[in-house]
């Protein structure tokens, strides 16, 4: 009978400490390692959960942390103990027997190995089977994460290139793999959430970019797109973005993407959710809504005089630097 496992009820190790503890052959340090991990790294329930005497503890935690699969004192030893499994900052020189083995003994790495191939296009050489094993061991991202990672690192170079481009390669995989590392991006929970974020800016890219003068269609660059992130995240309108465009050249003289963040986030920290709150608030004076058309751009619903931008534009220019002295 099959035993439904939990997603809280999954232990996972990577495969180098696995190595090290089988190469060792020391049952008690296994049995503690796996105990730390169920203790969420915390030495003393891992010493509550096994039930050893203090000198059993004691020897296999040395034994562990000379092996580099703990840190700190030993729980009785020292009064404020640490101990957790670590890695190294920098990942590991795998060798090509180090590859070897890890296929041959490693199935889901075998079978990960021969999807990712097919999802690239090619036969993996030397150096992006490398790759592949520092993203599965090193970083330590489940198999499921990985092809989720792969196959967004292949819709976003096709949204970049053309369709006809080729397909990315292994280190294209592997840098954005620490990003999402980086990121906190190693469940699959945490990749689809990551991924409909993106899929929302995908809907919304060319609408934001026609809103700060983009005339000719492209995709935006990847400083564009945490931008562009940002600002649906705070909830505004492409008509919104429009009008912080419009004072930024007003301003400036020319497209500047920061000075339109600043805009933004200044109307954000305000509550401003359509151009009338804007206009009311900083022109001085109320002025009624008036309905918009269905469909309409922009600049046909809302067109304010020079002297109000000129007037709001200097208003803007002395609320941040008021903020930038503030430290907010």
């Amino acid at each position: 009978m099959s035993v439904l496992l939990l997603p809280n009820e999954v232990l996972s190790m990577t495969a180098q400490a696995a190595r090290r503890l089988v190469d060792a052959g020391d049952g008690d340090c296994a049995l503690l390692y796996l105990a730390l991990l169920q203790a969420g790294s915390n030495p003393d329930q891992a010493a509550t959960q096994l039930g050893w005497d203090p000198g059993r503890m004691s020897a296999a935690f040395a034994r562990l942390t000379a092996m580099g699969l703990a840190q700190g004192s030993c729980p009785g030893v020292s009064p404020a103990p640490q101990a957790a499994p670590v890695q190294d900052d920098r990942p590991p020189e795998y060798t090509r027997g180090d590859i070897a083995d890890a296929l041959e003994r490693e199935q889901s790495f075998y079978g990960l190995s021969r999807e990712m191939e097919r999802l690239l296009g090619r036969v993996f050489s030397d150096t992006d089977l490398k790759s592949l094993y520092t993203i599965y061991d090193y970083l330590a991202l489940p198999v499921e994460v990985i092809f989720m990672l792969a196959g967004y690192v292949v819709r976003a170079s096709r949204r970049q290139k053309g369709d006809a481009s080729p397909l990315p390669r292994m280190t294209e995989v592997k840098r954005e793999a620490f990003r999402w590392k980086r990121l906190g991006i190693t469940t699959v929970e945490r990749a689809e959430e990551y991924l409909r974020d993106q899929e929302s800016i995908d809907q919304r890219e060319w609408g934001v970019l026609s809103a700060v003068g983009v005339t000719q269609k492209r995709p935006a660059i990847d400083k564009e797109r945490e931008y562009i992130h940002r600002w649906v995240q705070w909830g505004f309108s492409d008509e919104m973005i429009h009008l912080a465009y419009e004072r930024t050249i007003f301003r400036k003289g020319q497209m500047n993407w920061p000075y339109v963040n600043k805009i933004l986030e200044s109307w954000k920290k305000s509550g401003y959710t359509t151009p009338q709150q804007v206009e009311q608030e900083r022109g001085g004076q109320t002025r009624k809504a008036q309905p918009q058309t269905q469909g309409a751009r922009p600049q046909e619903n809302y067109q304010p005089s020079a002297s109000r931008i000129q007037q709001q534009a200097d208003w803007l220019d002395q609320f941040l630097q008021e903020q930038e002295k503030g430290g907010n």
